[in-house]
């Protein structure tokens, strides 16, 4: 069986996954392996719902694999026109809020980084 998070690659312009479900039949070994197996079934189940930004910051990896991403987009030529761009922990996590909102109520204090 593969690993959830080695997908065979097939270069040539096949599935570039070859995934096997089923139930697991053995005990978690330790809390590593649990921690990857739930996100690599959120990867699937909410696969194009919009969910795996919010949760790769609410596990605090999101500069990791967004950045990993968008270097590996940039070799592939597809990333050129976001050429420098990248995921600054600390101050992407959060959008900025309108200036105009900070007005409104000054106890409002705005996101880090902006």
């Amino acid at each position: 069986m593969t690993s959830p998070a080695e997908p065979i690659d097939f270069s040539s312009g096949s599935p570039s996954a070859n995934y096997k479900m089923s139930l697991y039949s053995t005990p978690w070994t330790n809390q590593t392996v649990a921690r990857n197996a739930v996100r690599f079934e959120r990867r699937l189940e909410f696969a194009q719902e919009g969910q795996r930004f919010f949760d790769l910051v609410r596990w605090g990896i999101a500069d990791t694999y967004l950045n990993a991403y968008q270097k590996t987009e940039q070799t592939r030529g597809v990333g050129s026109v976001q050429n420098g761009a990248m995921f600054i922990k600390g101050k992407n996590e959060y959008f900025p809020i309108p200036e105009q909102e900070i007005i409104l109520d000054p106890q409002l204090k705005q996101n880090p980084g902006y």
